[in-house]
């Protein structure tokens, strides 16, 4: 959220972009891989949205995709909100910009809108690119996994990886990716941008952001 700057590998703090900035757990409550109940009290925090929310955050090492390819990885996990749904109406994308501040040209977008995953290499929004109807539902923590390669032949590939506590799940990347879109480029990608969508929508809980240049680093930990 706003203000907030652990982690490693950025430039400074998380930065408001939209409506205002997600929430951060009041009670010390994350998301893992594997775990049983949704929540567990271990001292760290996520975030969570039921409406329109943003953040976005600079990333301290600049990653030129003509020459290497980007992984992405967060924990999440579908609920119903306050007021009605849950997880085929939460919206969430995340977007990765050429510059500082989530400026210049959208070259990686990914997320889930409706229980639709969706993933495209340059096209801002929700449910564009490729899709999966129905890969996220309710009351199940997933690894959203994206890979972008650039440069001849480049594409962006993503997948909902169901979190069950089997270390094997996630040894290698995806062999079939859940959904892909072709689509060459060769910029530099510097910043990403982090929102959800709607009023009242289903809620949406996020934790463990990793961007990363090899799979192993993406879901170290």
């Amino acid at each position: 959220t706003e203000t907030a700057n652990n982690g490693t590998g950025w430039t400074a703090a998380w930065a408001t972009t939209g409506v205002s900035g997600l929430t951060t757990s009041g009670n010390s409550q994350s998301l893992y891989f594997g775990q049983s109940p949704a929540l567990t009290s271990d001292g760290s925090t996520h975030v969570w949205s039921e409406s329109s929310k943003g953040n976005e955050r600079d990333l301290g090492t600049s990653i030129p995709l003509g020459s290497q390819t980007l992984y992405f990885t967060a924990l999440v996990h579908g609920y119903a909100g306050s007021t009605t749904g849950g997880a085929s109406e939460a919206d969430l994308r995340f977007g990765f910009f050429s510059g500082l501040g989530a400026t210049g040209n959208m070259r990686a977008n990914v997320g889930i809108t409706d229980g639709t995953l969706f993933a495209a290499t340059a096209t801002d929004g929700y449910g564009v690119g490729d899709t999966a109807a129905g890969a996220f539902v309710d009351d199940t923590t997933y690894l959203l996994a994206m890979k972008r390669v650039g440069g001849t032949g480049g594409a962006i590939f993503a997948s909902l990886i169901e979190a069950d506590g089997n270390s094997a799940t996630i040894a290698t990347e995806p062999g079939s990716w859940q959904v892909t879109q072709s689509g060459e480029t060769g910029v530099t990608l510097q910043s990403l941008r982090f929102l959800t969508n709607g009023d009242g929508d289903g809620g949406i809980r996020i934790d463990e952001l990793r961007v990363a240049t090899d799979w192993d680093s993406a879901v170290a930990g």
